[in-house]
This record gives structure tokens, C-alpha cells and sequence, in this order.
């Protein structure tokens, strides 16, 4: 019977030591690498270091970002600018055409003023002289168009469609009051 209690008390010993080594080794693990700060001190530092690199690096790519933004906005620009000076151009020579077109009635309405009789010479006179005012105001558009800006430039069109209805009508009136006299 010695030999279980033999047995135990060996069981017991062993137990007991690898208790011990099991305590040194979970003593040695929370003990200090011989640094005079922690583990959790040590593990900030490397987590702050890892922040600012990753802090560097998205500053570096947001710069590549604005700079792109940048570059696309600048094509942009020159791409509205382009269609500002066309569009413009374009306003400004078919303004050129109905100012050739209202120089043409006037001067239509100048010979057709002096074959007609005194009363509808007056009427053709009366209405060369709305033409003539007509024309004064898209001179003074035309000189608005080429001077525009960019910034100004929907105010100033959307001045000279209305004028341009306005010189539609008074061509037909004036067209309507040549067919009468005729």
C-alpha cells in the first residue's frame, strides 16, 4: 500500500513544481524587458508612431487630391471660357447681321419716303425713325456683348434675346406698313 501513497505524494510534488514554474514564467511575463516604462507605455509610443506615418501619408494623398481637383477645375475653367468667347462671338456677329438687315430697311424705307404721297410719307418716316432707334440699341449691345465678362454675360444675353424679339417686331411692322403703301 506504500505505493500509492508513494505515488501521491510524487503526484503532489510534481504538481507543485509546475506550479512554481507556471508562477516564474507569468511573474517574468508582466515583469519589465529592463526598460524603465511598461509594455502599455511601449505599445502607445509604437501606436503613435503608427498614427502619425498613417497621418502623413493621408496628408500626402489628400495634397495629391486637391492638386488633381485643382488641375480639373483649372480645365474646366478654360473649357467654360472657351464657350463664353464662342457663344459671345456668335451673339455678337448675329447682331451684326440684324443690324445689316435693319441698315438695309432703312434704307428701303428712305427711297420708298420719298415716292410716296405726303400722309404715307410721314407714316414710312415715323417708322425709319423707330428702326433707327432700334438700331442705336443694338449698336449699344453689340458694344455690351464684345465687352462682356463672363460673370455678366447670362445678364447680357438674356438682354439681347429680348431686344431681339423686339427688332423681330419692328421689322414686321414695318415690312406690314411697306405692303400697304405699295
Amino acid at each position: 500500500m506504500k505505493k500509492p501513497q508513494l505515488i501521491l505524494t510524487q503526484l503532489r510534488n510534481v504538481t507543485g513544481t509546475l506550479m512554481l514554474v507556471a508562477s516564474l514564467a507569468l511573474l517574468q511575463a508582466c515583469g519589465s524587458d529592463g526598460k524603465k516604462e511598461s509594455r502599455t507605455e511601449d505599445a502607445l509610443e509604437k501606436t503613435g508612431d503608427a498614427i502619425s506615418a498613417d497621418t502623413k501619408e493621408a496628408t500626402e494623398n489628400t495634397k495629391e487630391d486637391l492638386k488633381e481637383a485643382g488641375e480639373k477645375a483649372d480645365a474646366k475653367s478654360d473649357e467654360l471660357a472657351a464657350d463664353f468667347k464662342r457663344e459671345r462671338d456668335e451673339a455678337v456677329a448675329k447682331m451684326k447681321i440684324q443690324k445689316d438687315k435693319l441698315d438695309a430697311k432703312i434704307d428701303e424705307l428712305k427711297v420708298k419716303a420719298d415716292k410716296q404721297s405726303d400722309k404715307a410719307k410721314a407714316e414710312t418716316e415715323r417708322q425709319k425713325a423707330k428702326l433707327e432707334v432700334e438700331r442705336e440699341e443694338l449698336s449699344n449691345d453689340m458694344e455690351k456683348a464684345k465687352n462682356a465678362t463672363a460673370d455678366a454675360w447670362k445678364d447680357v444675353k438674356a438682354g439681347f434675346k429680348s431686344a431681339g424679339r423686339d427688332i423681330g417686331n419692328a421689322f414686321d411692322k414695318a415690312g406690314d406698313k411697306l405692303k400697304k403703301d405699295n
